[in-house]
Protein backbone atom coordinates (compact mmCIF):
# COMPACT_ATOMS: atom_id res chain seq x y z
CA UNK A 1 0.00 0.00 0.00
CA UNK A 2 1.04 3.73 -0.32
CA UNK A 3 2.89 4.99 2.25
CA UNK A 4 1.47 7.98 4.70
CA UNK A 5 3.61 10.71 3.17
CA UNK A 6 1.63 9.85 -0.07
CA UNK A 7 -1.72 9.41 1.41
CA UNK A 8 -1.11 13.03 3.01
CA UNK A 9 0.17 14.52 0.34
CA UNK A 10 -3.20 12.84 -2.35
CA UNK A 11 -4.98 13.86 0.43
CA UNK A 12 -3.42 17.53 0.65
CA UNK A 13 -3.79 17.83 -3.73
CA UNK A 14 -7.10 17.07 -3.75
CA UNK A 15 -8.72 19.19 -1.12
CA UNK A 16 -5.95 22.66 -2.34
CA UNK A 17 -7.49 21.64 -5.69
CA UNK A 18 -4.40 20.98 -7.15
CA UNK A 19 -5.17 18.74 -9.74
CA UNK A 20 -1.64 18.43 -11.57
CA UNK A 21 -0.21 17.75 -8.29
CA UNK A 22 -2.91 15.30 -7.53
CA UNK A 23 -2.55 13.48 -10.73
CA UNK A 24 1.18 13.33 -10.48
CA UNK A 25 1.40 11.97 -6.88
CA UNK A 26 -1.43 9.22 -7.76
CA UNK A 27 0.37 8.09 -11.13
CA UNK A 28 4.03 7.66 -8.43
CA UNK A 29 1.44 5.53 -6.73
CA UNK A 30 0.38 3.19 -8.97
CA UNK A 31 4.28 3.02 -10.39
CA UNK A 32 4.70 2.43 -6.75
CA UNK A 33 2.16 -0.59 -6.41
CA UNK A 34 2.96 -1.79 -10.15
CA UNK A 35 6.76 -2.10 -8.36
CA UNK A 36 5.52 -4.01 -5.59
CA UNK A 37 3.85 -6.70 -7.26
CA UNK A 38 0.16 -5.18 -6.49
CA UNK A 39 -1.00 -5.61 -10.04
CA UNK A 40 -4.99 -5.55 -9.20
CA UNK A 41 -4.64 -2.71 -7.11
CA UNK A 42 -2.82 -0.65 -9.56
CA UNK A 43 -4.83 -1.91 -12.49
CA UNK A 44 -7.75 -0.30 -10.18
CA UNK A 45 -6.45 2.52 -9.90
CA UNK A 46 -5.82 3.05 -13.51
CA UNK A 47 -9.12 2.62 -13.62
CA UNK A 48 -10.24 4.90 -11.41
CA UNK A 49 -7.92 7.76 -12.75
CA UNK A 50 -9.54 7.25 -16.13
CA UNK A 51 -13.36 7.61 -14.86
CA UNK A 52 -12.63 10.17 -12.60
CA UNK A 53 -11.63 12.94 -16.07
CA UNK A 54 -15.17 12.97 -16.86
CA UNK A 55 -15.67 15.46 -19.76
CA UNK A 56 -15.97 19.28 -18.65
CA UNK A 57 -18.95 20.01 -20.80
CA UNK A 58 -21.51 17.79 -22.77
CA UNK A 59 -19.86 16.49 -26.26
CA UNK A 60 -21.59 17.28 -29.24
CA UNK A 61 -25.06 15.12 -29.73
CA UNK A 62 -23.12 11.40 -31.63
CA UNK A 63 -25.56 9.12 -31.78
CA UNK A 64 -25.82 7.70 -35.10
CA UNK A 65 -28.61 4.92 -36.23
CA UNK A 66 -27.14 4.84 -39.84
CA UNK A 67 -24.91 6.15 -42.43
CA UNK A 68 -25.54 9.09 -44.48
CA UNK A 69 -26.86 7.06 -48.08
CA UNK A 70 -23.96 8.02 -50.25
CA UNK A 71 -21.76 6.25 -47.33
CA UNK A 72 -23.59 3.25 -46.86
CA UNK A 73 -20.97 0.96 -48.83
CA UNK A 74 -18.09 2.85 -46.99
CA UNK A 75 -18.93 3.53 -43.58
CA UNK A 76 -19.43 0.63 -41.14
CA UNK A 77 -20.79 1.76 -37.52
CA UNK A 78 -20.89 0.35 -33.81
CA UNK A 79 -20.83 1.16 -30.13
CA UNK A 80 -18.25 -0.33 -28.06
CA UNK A 81 -18.62 -0.84 -23.73
CA UNK A 82 -14.83 -2.23 -24.32
CA UNK A 83 -12.37 -0.30 -21.42
CA UNK A 84 -8.52 -0.20 -21.70
CA UNK A 85 -8.69 -1.95 -18.48
CA UNK A 86 -10.03 -4.94 -20.49
CA UNK A 87 -6.53 -4.85 -23.04
CA UNK A 88 -3.05 -6.62 -22.36
CA UNK A 89 -0.45 -4.16 -23.36
CA UNK A 90 2.47 -2.68 -22.97
CA UNK A 91 3.33 -0.07 -20.24
CA UNK A 92 3.98 2.53 -21.93
CA UNK A 93 1.73 1.73 -25.14
CA UNK A 94 -1.48 1.95 -22.02
CA UNK A 95 -0.10 4.85 -21.06
CA UNK A 96 -0.08 6.78 -24.35
CA UNK A 97 -3.88 5.75 -24.74
CA UNK A 98 -4.64 7.13 -21.23
CA UNK A 99 -2.86 10.09 -22.53
CA UNK A 100 -5.73 10.23 -25.68
CA UNK A 101 -8.29 9.72 -23.12
CA UNK A 102 -7.43 12.20 -20.39
CA UNK A 103 -6.81 14.83 -23.26
CA UNK A 104 -10.19 14.43 -25.19
CA UNK A 105 -11.55 14.77 -22.17
CA UNK A 106 -10.09 17.74 -21.06
CA UNK A 107 -10.26 18.98 -24.43
CA UNK A 108 -12.13 22.58 -23.13
CA UNK A 109 -9.36 23.47 -21.01
CA UNK A 110 -6.41 22.62 -23.75
CA UNK A 111 -9.05 25.26 -25.83
CA UNK A 112 -8.72 27.50 -23.15
CA UNK A 113 -5.01 27.78 -23.48
CA UNK A 114 -4.56 27.22 -27.11
CA UNK A 115 -4.19 24.05 -27.14
CA UNK A 116 -5.73 21.09 -28.83
CA UNK A 117 -5.82 17.28 -28.03
CA UNK A 118 -4.03 14.66 -29.23
CA UNK A 119 -6.67 13.13 -32.00
CA UNK A 120 -4.59 11.17 -34.90
CA UNK A 121 -3.14 8.08 -33.97
CA UNK A 122 -1.55 5.28 -35.94
CA UNK A 123 -1.29 1.59 -35.41
CA UNK A 124 0.74 -0.79 -36.54
CA UNK A 125 1.28 -4.22 -35.81
CA UNK A 126 0.66 -8.12 -37.39
CA UNK A 127 -2.79 -9.12 -37.60
CA UNK A 128 -4.71 -10.33 -34.26
CA UNK A 129 -2.96 -8.41 -31.74
CA UNK A 130 -4.98 -6.18 -30.64
CA UNK A 131 -5.60 -2.80 -33.48
CA UNK A 132 -9.37 -2.90 -34.08
CA UNK A 133 -10.06 -3.61 -29.77
CA UNK A 134 -7.88 -0.65 -29.38
CA UNK A 135 -9.78 1.41 -30.97
CA UNK A 136 -13.14 -0.63 -29.78
CA UNK A 137 -11.85 0.64 -26.36
CA UNK A 138 -11.02 4.53 -27.44
CA UNK A 139 -14.69 4.48 -28.63
CA UNK A 140 -15.96 3.07 -24.97
CA UNK A 141 -13.75 5.25 -23.11
CA UNK A 142 -14.93 8.67 -24.64
CA UNK A 143 -18.89 7.23 -25.22
CA UNK A 144 -18.46 7.47 -28.85
CA UNK A 145 -19.40 5.16 -32.02
CA UNK A 146 -16.75 3.54 -33.47
CA UNK A 147 -17.42 4.17 -37.24
CA UNK A 148 -14.98 1.56 -39.80
CA UNK A 149 -13.98 3.04 -42.55
CA UNK A 150 -13.73 0.27 -45.41
CA UNK A 151 -11.20 1.31 -47.43
CA UNK A 152 -11.45 -2.31 -49.65
CA UNK A 153 -14.60 -0.65 -50.55
CA UNK A 154 -13.15 2.79 -51.07
CA UNK A 155 -10.59 1.22 -53.53
CA UNK A 156 -12.94 -0.39 -55.18
CA UNK A 157 -12.92 -0.91 -58.86
CA UNK A 158 -14.90 2.70 -59.33
CA UNK A 159 -11.46 3.97 -58.78
CA UNK A 160 -12.32 7.29 -60.43
CA UNK A 161 -14.98 8.24 -57.52
CA UNK A 162 -12.49 7.12 -54.59
CA UNK A 163 -10.96 10.64 -54.24
CA UNK A 164 -14.58 12.12 -53.64
CA UNK A 165 -15.52 9.37 -51.35
CA UNK A 166 -12.90 10.34 -49.71
CA UNK A 167 -13.52 13.51 -49.09
CA UNK A 168 -17.49 12.48 -48.44
CA UNK A 169 -15.54 10.26 -45.51
CA UNK A 170 -13.81 13.58 -43.64
CA UNK A 171 -16.95 15.41 -44.36
CA UNK A 172 -18.81 13.19 -41.98
CA UNK A 173 -16.00 13.19 -40.04
CA UNK A 174 -16.64 16.78 -39.33
CA UNK A 175 -20.33 16.65 -39.01
CA UNK A 176 -20.53 13.44 -36.60
CA UNK A 177 -17.70 12.94 -33.98
CA UNK A 178 -16.84 9.36 -33.57
CA UNK A 179 -13.87 7.43 -33.40
CA UNK A 180 -13.12 6.73 -37.27
CA UNK A 181 -11.11 3.69 -38.00
CA UNK A 182 -9.55 3.57 -41.36
CA UNK A 183 -8.70 -0.38 -41.15
CA UNK A 184 -6.20 -2.08 -43.89
CA UNK A 185 -4.19 0.78 -43.98
CA UNK A 186 -1.67 -0.72 -45.90
CA UNK A 187 -3.26 -0.59 -49.37
CA UNK A 188 -3.69 3.31 -48.93
CA UNK A 189 -0.19 4.11 -47.13
CA UNK A 190 2.39 2.40 -49.60
CA UNK A 191 0.85 3.57 -52.53
CA UNK A 192 3.32 6.67 -53.04
CA UNK A 193 6.44 4.49 -52.80
CA UNK A 194 5.44 1.60 -54.98
CA UNK A 195 6.14 2.59 -58.74
CA UNK A 196 4.37 -0.51 -60.06
CA UNK A 197 1.15 1.88 -58.54
CA UNK A 198 -0.83 3.33 -61.21
CA UNK A 199 -1.13 7.44 -61.30
CA UNK A 200 -4.44 7.60 -60.04
CA UNK A 201 -4.36 5.69 -56.60
CA UNK A 202 -1.21 7.63 -56.64
CA UNK A 203 -3.33 11.05 -56.96
CA UNK A 204 -5.36 9.80 -53.78
CA UNK A 205 -3.17 9.21 -51.54
CA UNK A 206 -2.10 12.92 -52.38
CA UNK A 207 -6.10 13.49 -52.14
CA UNK A 208 -6.12 11.85 -48.56
CA UNK A 209 -3.20 13.86 -46.91
CA UNK A 210 -4.52 17.00 -48.41
CA UNK A 211 -7.74 15.85 -46.91
CA UNK A 212 -5.91 14.53 -43.65
CA UNK A 213 -3.87 18.56 -43.30
CA UNK A 214 -7.40 20.05 -43.62
CA UNK A 215 -9.38 18.30 -41.18
CA UNK A 216 -9.85 20.17 -37.75
CA UNK A 217 -12.94 18.18 -36.51
CA UNK A 218 -13.48 16.81 -33.53
CA UNK A 219 -13.44 13.35 -34.12
CA UNK A 220 -11.16 10.44 -33.39
CA UNK A 221 -9.08 8.91 -36.11
CA UNK A 222 -7.42 5.77 -36.02
CA UNK A 223 -5.07 4.15 -38.37
CA UNK A 224 -4.44 0.54 -38.70
CA UNK A 225 -1.87 -1.14 -40.78
CA UNK A 226 -0.49 -4.67 -40.22
CA UNK A 227 3.05 -3.10 -41.12
CA UNK A 228 4.71 -0.02 -40.26
CA UNK A 229 8.29 -0.23 -41.96
CA UNK A 230 7.35 0.64 -45.74
CA UNK A 231 4.86 3.05 -45.05
CA UNK A 232 4.96 6.51 -46.56
CA UNK A 233 6.96 8.94 -44.39
CA UNK A 234 4.82 11.65 -44.86
CA UNK A 235 1.98 9.71 -43.66
CA UNK A 236 3.53 9.40 -40.38
CA UNK A 237 4.18 13.14 -39.83
CA UNK A 238 0.62 13.73 -40.03
CA UNK A 239 -0.61 11.85 -36.93
CA UNK A 240 0.20 12.99 -32.93
CA UNK A 241 1.61 9.32 -32.60
CA UNK A 242 2.60 5.95 -34.17
CA UNK A 243 1.96 3.07 -31.42
CA UNK A 244 3.42 -0.54 -32.34
CA UNK A 245 1.20 -3.85 -31.16
CA UNK A 246 3.55 -6.52 -31.63
CA UNK A 247 2.94 -10.21 -31.44
CA UNK A 248 2.29 -10.33 -27.41
CA UNK A 249 5.36 -11.75 -25.05
CA UNK A 250 4.87 -14.69 -23.48
CA UNK A 251 3.71 -13.22 -20.36
CA UNK A 252 1.34 -10.93 -22.02
CA UNK A 253 0.03 -14.60 -23.06
CA UNK A 254 0.11 -15.76 -19.89
CA UNK A 255 -2.29 -12.61 -18.98
CA UNK A 256 -4.39 -13.18 -21.79
CA UNK A 257 -5.02 -16.40 -21.03
CA UNK A 258 -6.09 -15.51 -17.21
CA UNK A 259 -8.67 -13.10 -18.12
CA UNK A 260 -10.29 -15.54 -20.27
CA UNK A 261 -10.01 -18.40 -17.87
CA UNK A 262 -11.02 -16.46 -14.95
CA UNK A 263 -15.38 -16.84 -15.57
CA UNK A 264 -14.81 -20.63 -15.29
CA UNK A 265 -12.69 -19.83 -11.90
CA UNK A 266 -9.40 -21.38 -13.96
CA UNK A 267 -5.72 -20.07 -13.70
CA UNK A 268 -3.15 -20.80 -17.22
CA UNK A 269 -0.98 -23.73 -16.68
CA UNK A 270 2.71 -24.00 -18.26
CA UNK A 271 0.83 -26.92 -20.45
CA UNK A 272 -1.98 -24.73 -21.77
CA UNK A 273 0.64 -22.08 -21.89
CA UNK A 274 2.79 -24.28 -23.63
CA UNK A 275 -0.12 -24.75 -26.64
CA UNK A 276 -0.28 -20.87 -26.81
CA UNK A 277 3.22 -20.38 -28.08
CA UNK A 278 2.90 -18.15 -31.11
CA UNK A 279 -0.47 -17.42 -30.79
CA UNK A 280 -2.04 -13.72 -31.21
CA UNK A 281 -4.53 -12.36 -28.09
CA UNK A 282 -7.68 -12.84 -31.06
CA UNK A 283 -6.30 -16.84 -31.86
CA UNK A 284 -6.26 -16.94 -28.26
CA UNK A 285 -9.63 -15.67 -27.47
CA UNK A 286 -11.34 -17.76 -30.24
CA UNK A 287 -10.01 -20.88 -29.43
CA UNK A 288 -11.40 -20.25 -25.92
CA UNK A 289 -14.58 -18.80 -27.66
CA UNK A 290 -14.56 -22.30 -29.39
CA UNK A 291 -13.92 -24.43 -26.07
CA UNK A 292 -17.00 -22.92 -24.52
CA UNK A 293 -19.25 -23.78 -27.35
CA UNK A 294 -18.02 -27.17 -27.04
CA UNK A 295 -19.03 -27.35 -23.54
CA UNK A 296 -23.03 -25.61 -24.04
CA UNK A 297 -23.34 -28.22 -27.08
CA UNK A 298 -22.25 -31.09 -24.68
CA UNK A 299 -24.24 -29.74 -22.02
CA UNK A 300 -21.26 -29.21 -19.36
CA UNK A 301 -21.15 -25.50 -18.15
CA UNK A 302 -17.37 -24.82 -18.86
CA UNK A 303 -14.71 -26.89 -20.88
CA UNK A 304 -12.26 -29.01 -19.72
CA UNK A 305 -8.39 -27.70 -19.38
CA UNK A 306 -8.00 -30.83 -22.13
CA UNK A 307 -11.05 -29.29 -23.99
CA UNK A 308 -9.17 -25.68 -24.01
CA UNK A 309 -5.56 -27.09 -24.65
CA UNK A 310 -6.88 -29.08 -28.16
CA UNK A 311 -8.50 -25.75 -29.49
CA UNK A 312 -5.27 -24.08 -28.53
CA UNK A 313 -2.96 -26.65 -30.24
CA UNK A 314 -5.71 -26.79 -33.12
CA UNK A 315 -4.83 -22.64 -33.34
CA UNK A 316 -1.22 -23.55 -33.49
CA UNK A 317 -1.29 -25.43 -36.74
CA UNK A 318 -3.47 -22.80 -38.11
CA UNK A 319 -0.64 -20.23 -37.95
CA UNK A 320 2.28 -22.98 -38.10
CA UNK A 321 4.98 -19.74 -38.85
CA UNK A 322 4.27 -17.88 -35.76
CA UNK A 323 4.86 -21.07 -33.30
CA UNK A 324 8.01 -22.08 -35.10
Amino acid sequence: MANAEYLTELVRAHYSGDERRFSNLLNQVIASESRAGHARLAERLRELRIEGTRPEAPARATPLARAPRNLEQILSIGYSNTKLTELVLAPTTRDSLERYVVEQRRAQALADHGLKPRRRLLLHGPPGCGKTMTAAALAGELKLPLIRVRLEVVFSKYLGETASALGDVFAEAARVRGVYLFDEFDALGRTRLDDTEVGEIKRVVTTFLQLLDADHSDSVLVAATNTGHDLDTALFRRFDDVLELPAPTDEQRREMLARQLRPWRMKPTEALLANAVGLTFADIKAALQDAYKDAILSDQARPTRDAIANRLSGRQLRVPTRAS
